[in-house]
């Protein structure tokens, strides 16, 4: 993995920092290819309880809110049917050092460390 495909950086309102790990998310999609070319029916199934899930909890007309427990369980089944691994990467000393420093530099441009430091 290079630098390039890791970063760090603030979202849009400061608040948070984004991890952005490409490598995760091309796994996961070959992951999800060949799982799906060895069972394509449980593998879509399990797709469409998640889209169900997300999609009703996520729309405004839903009055029975965000339930994180039920898009965690549809994930897990998702993770469980596809056979995806732990969303884990190894890098390498020089990208680590890169991504602290980028880490770094966005954790102390955040709001809440600037609120953190008015306050002190």
């Amino acid at each position: 993995m290079s630098a390039a495909d890791l970063s760090a950086r603030l979202d849009g309102l400061g608040l948070s920092i984004v991890l952005r790990v490409d490598e995760i998310r091309a796994e996961t999609l070959d992951q999800l290819s060949r799982a799906w070319a060895d069972d394509p029916t449980a593998v879509t199934d399990a797709l469409d309880r998640l889209a169900a899930v997300v999609q009703r909890t996520t729309d405004p007309d839903d009055d029975t809110g965000w339930h994180p427990a039920a898009v965690d369980a549809a994930r897990d089944d998702l993770e469980t049917v596809a056979g995806l691994d732990a969303a884990e990467v190894t890098l390498r000393h020089d990208t680590a050092v890169a991504l602290a420093d980028q880490l770094h530099t966005a954790a102390g441009a955040t709001f809440t460390a600037h609120t953190r430091g008015a306050a002190a």
